[in-house]
C-alpha cells in the first residue's frame, strides 16, 4: 500500500501529494497561469461591452414603453367589460 495519496483540487487545479497517514500535504504542483489580455483586446473588450448596455437599456426602455400601452388597453376593456354589466355586485358571502 502506498504512503502518499495523489490529490487533485476541484477548485484550483492544484495536484498535491498527500501523506496518507498524517494528511500532510508533502508536494503540490500548480497548473500554469493563463496568459493575461493584452491592453488592446482589454480596450476592445471594455468598448464592446458598453456598446452591449446600451443595447439592452433601449430594450428595456421599449418594452416599457410598449407595456404603458398594452396597460392602457387592457384598462379600456375592463371600463368597457364593467360599463356593459348592469348586474348587482357580487356578494362577499359568495365568495365561500
Amino acid at each position: 500500500m502506498s504512503d502518499t495519496v495523489d490529490v487533485l483540487c476541484p477548485c484550483c487545479g492544484n495536484r498535491m501529494k498527500v501523506d496518507a497517514a498524517s494528511g500532510e500535504v508533502l508536494a503540490e504542483e500548480r497548473p500554469a497561469p493563463k496568459p493575461t489580455k493584452s491592453f488592446e483586446q482589454a480596450m476592445t473588450d471594455v468598448k464592446s461591452g458598453a456598446q452591449k448596455r446600451e443595447e439592452a437599456f433601449s430594450k428595456a426602455a421599449d418594452r416599457t414603453r410598449n407595456l404603458q400601452d398594452l396597460l392602457d388597453k387592457k384598462f379600456e376593456e375592463a371600463r368597457k367589460k364593467a360599463a356593459d354589466d348592469t348586474g348587482p355586485p357580487p356578494s362577499i358571502f359568495d365568495l365561500d
